[in-house]
């Protein structure tokens, strides 16, 4: 991988970069291609192959990129002294967090468990471990002291991701097309007090409540 992400990272990588997680977010990896990558990145498959490699590499470095900061968000904030109730409100913080500065996050990793880890290295398959992880030893802590029933992980985290993931991706739709907004406002209008929100306010709020009610005893 020939990809350099640190903060001296060129444009043209950046670019490279945002314009491939589009591609795999809407494509996983089998329908995203390289022109299309290239396309939206504004540069030529050249430009890709020079600066990271092939469709694998750039694959790879996308997923690793956004999980690790992920990764970093939640443990900033979570600290040792913390009750599980507020390491998972930690936890969901940090993803919200994520999600708001890269929205097509859950839509990339969803797509990446999806492929039976097709074009995945062992580094982000090591990354996806460490971030179920956390919320694993999270919700063990809980139950260990008391306070959390015994719930199953997986569906928990698919529900954090898609909540957030969701909302963030049909804000757009809703305050673009009135015909959309229309239909979902006379369902429910309160979903329109939390357009235009951050994640981390009223939606990942939300979110907090339901998982919490899920898990407390």
């Amino acid at each position: 991988m020939r990809g350099n992400t640190s903060k001296g990272q060129s444009e043209t990588v950046r670019r490279i970069i945002e314009g491939a997680t589009q591609a795999f977010a809407q494509g996983g990896f089998a329908g995203a291609s390289v022109d299309e990558i290239a396309k939206t990145a504004g540069v030529n498959k050249a430009s890709i192959y020079y600066h990271v490699g092939d469709k694998e590499s750039l694959y790879g470095l996308v997923l690793h990129e956004v999980i690790q900061d992920a990764l970093s968000r939640i443990n900033e904030r979570l600290q040792p002294d913390q009750s599980p109730e507020e390491k998972l409100k930690s936890y969901i913080l940090g993803i919200a967090e994520t999600v708001e500065k890269h929205p097509p996050l859950p839509a990339v990793m969803m797509s990446a468990v999806s492929a039976n880890g097709q074009g995945l290295p062992e580094t982000v398959v090591s990354d996806l471990v460490q971030i179920y992880g956390l919320l694993v030893a999270i919700l063990n802590e809980g139950e260990r002291m008391g306070f959390f029933e015994r719930v199953d992980g997986i569906v928990l985290y698919l529900m954090i991701m898609c909540s957030l993931s969701i909302h963030k991706n049909v804000e757009a739709a809703w305050t673009e097309s009135q015909e959309f907004a229309g239909l979902f406002q006379k369902l429910d209008g309160s979903l329109f007090n939390l357009v235009g929100q951050s994640l981390e306010g009223g939606v990942a709020a939300d979110v907090i409540k339901i998982v919490l009610k899920a898990v407390r005893k």
